[in-house]
């Protein structure tokens, strides 16, 4: 039977590295062993659950994991991601991290994304062109730390379902800080009834190094965080109390 997780993650906390995590555990290209099918939903079906992979044609296997930004918090755009909804058909992955720290690091990643295809820092980032460096940080981090914060209310805080068996939650910081016995419970919430194979969620490690996380002091900006950090504080020790209960 295949287990259907969807991975309702805030941008920038550690959902990419998470499946590949779980993919150097399912599966062994080698041995021709794919236990694991992953959807990125935006640049593959975009239905829930995934279309393409739920068929005779393209069984899917042991796992399937969903991607989901829950981008309708941010965009409203029914097209792009209709609303998500916080419900118990099917497991549930909730990531996220300090999402001022969300923050900045989307932003390095558009200013990365921008200067490698060549493009200018224009409405891309701020949706203003005439701000200078700092502004348009400030106008951008409004806005995310906007999404963020109601990412945070919907999934951690106000989730009904959060100390449910089919929802585990999971912080980047403490995967990035207890990464094997993080893994480990992912793993087995993911298949409850099998053992963990202790040695090849260590292999996954090897094949996927646990990088270390940049200090939010170093940013270019780091003199506008004690402002910026209001519109999300209260928010985010309510959640960090509420998981540690």
């Amino acid at each position: 039977m295949t287990d259907y997780i969807q991975s309702v993650s805030m941008p920038r906390s550690g959902h990419h590295f998470l499946v590949k995590l779980l993919r150097a555990y399912y599966n062994d290209k080698d041995r021709g062993i794919r236990r694991m099918r992953y959807c990125e939903y935006y640049n593959c079906c975009s239905t829930r659950p995934c279309k393409l992979w739920a068929t005779e044609e393209n069984p899917c296997v042991d796992v399937l994991i969903q991607k989901s930004h829950d981008e309708y918090l941010r965009r409203s755009d029914v097209h792009f991601e209709p609303p998500v909804s916080v419900s118990s058909l099917g497991k549930h992955i909730i990531q996220f991290r300090n999402p001022l720290h969300s923050t900045i690091s989307d932003f390095r990643l558009e200013q990365e994304r921008l200067h490698a295809e060549g493009e200018k820092e224009t409405d891309k980032i701020s949706q203003t062109c005439d701000l200078k460096p700092e502004d348009r940080w400030v106008h951008f981090a409004e806005r995310q730390l906007d999404y963020r914060t109601r990412f945070l209310k919907k999934w951690v805080l106000e989730n009904p379902l959060l100390d449910s068996e089919d929802y585990y939650p999971l912080n980047y910081e403490v995967l990035l800080t207890r990464p094997l016995d993080t893994l480990g419970e992912v793993l087995r919430f993911t298949k409850p009834n099998e053992q963990v194979n202790l040695s090849r969620a260590k292999a996954a490690f090897v094949k996927r190094p646990v990088k270390k996380m940049r200090n939010p002091m170093d940013f270019e900006f780091a003199s506008t965080l004690g402002r910026l950090e209001l519109i999300c504080s209260e928010i985010w020790s309510e959640c960090i109390e509420k998981l540690n209960r």
